[in-house]
Parts: C-alpha cells; sequence; structure tokens
C-alpha cells in the first residue's frame, strides 16, 4: 500500500525517494496521521478524497498539489475515504537547486505548488492522465531533470554546511561548525536558516532523531543518545507526536507504522 521508488541515478543528490501511498477505502478510526519532521521538503500530489492538516482543533484543506516546507515539529493530518498520494522527497540541496528558493520562505508552510512552480501543477494535470504508477514515476523524473538542467547555481558551501551536521549530528557543536567554516555563530546560523529554513541546531536534532528511527539497529540504543529519559520523550514528542515507548506499538497512522514498521 505505501511503495517508494528511486529517483533518476542524476538527481540522487536532489530527491531521496518518491513514495506512493494507495488504500482504496479507509476506515474512519484509519484517516488521522502523524507527519514527521525529516529536514526535508515535501512534494504532494492528492488524486482522491480531500485531506486536511489538524491542528489545535481547527482544520486546513490541503491542496491536492501542495508542497510542504520544512516543519519543526510533527503535524497531524486526516484523510478522507479514498487515499492515493503521490509524492516526491526532496533533500534540502534538491529544493534549493531545482526551484532557487530560499527554504525559510517555507518553514512551517504548506503552499499551492503551482506557487513554487507553476510546471508542478501541469505535472500534476499529467499524472493524472497516466496509465499506471511506472508512467507516473517516469514523468516525475522527466520533469526533474528538467528543473535540474534550466537552474545550474553554485551550492557549495551549503552543500558543505550540511554534509558537516549529517556527519556530526551525534554531538553536533554549533561554535565548532561556526569555526570550521571560519565564520561567526551569528553568520552561521542566518545563512544555514536563510537557505535550509532552519538553524543548523534544529536541522541536526531532526537529523538525529530520524537516523535512529528509521534504523532498527540504531533504534535499539536510542535512550543512550540522549542527555536522560527526559530528553528523549520530549524529543520524541515533538519530532514524532509520540513517546519512543508508544512508537514501538503497533500504529494507526500510515506513516508512524511505515517508518517504525514497513520500511524495507
Amino acid at each position: 500500500m505505501i511503495r517508494t521508488f528511486e529517483p533518476n541515478n542524476a538527481l540522487h543528490k536532489l530527491v531521496d525517494y518518491i513514495w506512493i501511498v494507495d488504500f482504496d477505502f479507509l476506515a474512519d478510526d484509519s484517516r488521522e496521521d502523524i507527519i514527521m519532521p525529516t529536514g526535508q521538503i515535501h512534494i504532494v500530489f492528492n488524486y482522491r478524497s480531500a485531506y486536511k492538516l489538524a491542528e489545535e482543533k481547527q482544520e486546513t484543506m490541503i491542496p491536492d498539489a501542495a508542497v510542504i516546507g520544512q516543519m519543526k515539529r510533527a503535524k497531524h493530518v486526516r484523510y478522507g475515504e479514498q487515499l492515493y498520494q503521490i509524492g516526491i522527497l526532496l533533500t534540502p540541496l534538491g529544493f534549493i537547486q531545482l526551484f532557487h528558493l530560499p527554504g525559510l520562505e517555507l518553514t512551517e508552510r504548506i503552499v499551492q505548488a503551482a506557487d513554487v512552480d507553476p510546471g508542478l501543477e501541469e505535472l500534476y494535470r499529467s499524472m493524472l492522465r497516466s496509465e499506471n504508477v511506472e508512467q507516473q514515476v517516469t514523468l516525475i523524473n522527466h520533469y526533474l531533470l528538467h528543473r535540474m538542467a534550466l537552474n545550474r547555481k553554485d551550492t557549495g558551501r551549503i552543500e558543505a554546511m550540511l554534509t558537516y551536521v549529517e556527519r556530526e549530528y551525534e554531538s553536533l557543536n554549533i561554535v565548532s561548525m561556526a569555526q570550521f567554516f571560519g565564520i561567526s555563530v551569528s553568520s552561521l546560523e542566518r545563512f544555514f536558516k536563510k537557505y535550509i529554513g532552519l538553524t543548523p541546531k534544529a536541522y541536526g536534532d531532526i537529523v538525529k532523531f530520524k537516523k535512529h528511527v528509521e534504523d532498527e539497529r540504531l533504534r535499539k540504543d536510542i535512550q543512550y543518545r540522549y542527555y536522560d529519559q527526559s530528553h528523549l520523550i520530549k524529543t520524541s514528542k515533538k519530532l514524532a507526536g509520540k513517546t519512543v515507548k508508544e512508537l514501538e506499538q503497533q500504529q494507526q497512522e500510515l506513516t508512524l507504522e511505515y517508518v517504525w514498521h514497513g520500511q524495507k
């Protein structure tokens, strides 16, 4: 019901994977979901029942062709009776290179895909006319390769910073990071936040939790990777909506169930 596809080889730094969720019928008690912050940008195409962001007793309709920016905490969504969605999971570098937009413009925001690029709306309609999943994935790859060819931009500095955080996430020290790049802490945080949409510390916290959650081997020792149990509980509640102990149980939420129990 949840499938993932590798992007074209030329896109491997820009796209983590393409995903498809397909359910002909969702019972009412299976329509709630929790979307975790992953440090990535989502492009989501919805083809069946409308779905909503459900936050603080208020529901907001999500566009059928949407771009979801960097999230700082878990988001609650509610699906309709039928669910067929296709998503593109962009790396932070991928979003910058493909669209030339600073990540900060989309932090904690869900926007119409056409507001980022009108070509995304055209892609949405083209995939609607496709005969099968393989054609849809091919159209996505063609679109992304075209965007990559159009937008040649020097992103070496931000790529180096992303690599640094993703390498040092276990014990990331912002002062040391600033010294490594030969700039002040304030300059580092301002530059990183502009392009990624989060501070290096916030991004590092998300990367750390994500890596331990998605890797079953690392997950077994997750309690030893945080200062104390209270810190782990607080982080887990913020980024996944539940404690680690709760996440170890069977999940009604599609995304959490896939992350914890269904990944390849």
